[in-house]
């Protein structure tokens, strides 16, 4: 079983750096970065951990089609593997519907621009000039000069039925979202099962990965209650709905929401029990965590992904739980 630990571009680069070394020397198998609206950029944070790693997979992620078009892209990654060698990945994505409002885009036929937005990089990592009409991107010979023929894996980010689907018949990998109850995740892999069946693929040939929040403390009370306030920041968007109604925990999702509409984040934890800390994460003691991850392991996930943050003990208690996890599967 893979492992693999994500960076939400909260944190400052040098902690990043030292988090992914330490990462791939626990035997983690991947570094995944995300492209958060105003935070740190996913592709340079790649880049910079180039300087520090020697084998572990770096995957942006999720980068948007509506945000970003397929050239300027494929640039970017071609250039990352130029340095990098074949270590590299990318995860595209519709993108987060409140972040693509503040950056004035609007995600109109998300599947036919997915569809669209990967036959636009595969076809410019070919090396050809590539002419293409698309809803929203359109190429007119446009092509890549250098590392030509380099094909880079895509993973397909998604939590909708749809473009789950669509990640299941075009994608090297499909990629969930965190915050997602067991259920969630065990449904949502269906639809790309069923992706993979139309398109008459080997279902061993898609990679199934998801992120999972990892609150980890000593005192497990305290790591639940960093994971709360991490849920109702995520939970202020109106996309949870479907699957907050898994939990069954009586969560009162619109007064969270309402709660952050009136900038109020502290009066959203009021509407969180503690048991929410523990059905859409991994958070507690050391000992806690690893019984909670096993969980996530078994849902149909073969590339579990977490994150690696807080205080410098907090820290070392993730990558200490990474290395008995990997260790346990074998390692690198």
């Amino acid at each position: 079983m893979t492992l693999g630990v994500y960076f939400d571009g909260f944190c400052p680069t040098r902690e990043m750096l030292e988090v992914a070394q330490a990462a791939e020397q626990a035997g983690a198998d991947s570094l995944w970065f995300a492209q958060h609206m105003g935070f740190r950029e996913a592709i340079v944070w790649a880049t910079a951990a180039v300087s520090v790693t020697s084998t572990i997979r770096l995957v942006p992620t999720a980068i948007s089609p509506y945000l970003w078009p397929p050239l300027p892209v494929a640039m970017s990654m071609s250039t990352l593997a130029e340095y990098a060698g074949p270590r590299t990945s990318l995860a595209v994505s519709v993108g987060n519907v409140l972040n693509l409002a503040e950056s004035g885009a609007e995600p109109v036929k998300p599947v036919r621009v997915m569809r669209e937005y990967v036959q636009m990089l595969r076809a410019l990592w070919a090396g050809e000039p590539v002419q293409a009409d698309g809803e929203i991107h359109r190429l007119r010979g446009a092509k890549m000069m250098f590392e030509r023929g380099i094909q880079c894996p895509l993973y397909v980010a998604s939590t909708g039925p749809q473009v789950l689907k669509l990640a299941g018949e075009i994608g090297a990998g499909i990629l969930l979202s965190g915050a997602l109850t067991l259920d969630s995740c065990r449904s949502m892999l269906t639809h790309v099962d069923a992706g993979i069946a139309a398109a008459a693929r080997d279902p061993k040939s898609v990679r199934k990965a998801g992120f999972i929040l990892l609150s980890i403390a000593e005192d497990g009370h305290v790591a639940r209650q960093e994971m709360l306030r991490k849920l109702a920041f995520l939970f202020r968007s109106k996309g949870h709905a479907a699957n907050i109604a898994t939990a069954n925990l009586g969560i009162d999702h619109p007064a969270i929401m309402a709660a952050y509409a009136r900038h109020e984040p502290e009066a959203a934890l009021q509407y969180l029990p503690e048991a929410a800390a523990t059905t859409f994460a991994v958070s507690g003691t050391p000992r806690e965590c690893r019984d909670q991850l096993a969980a996530y392991l078994a849902s149909g996930m073969d590339e579990p992904i977490v994150e690696v943050t807080g205080t410098p003990d907090q820290r070392r208690l993730a990558i200490e739980l990474i290395r008995d996890v990997c260790g346990k599967a074998g390692g690198r």
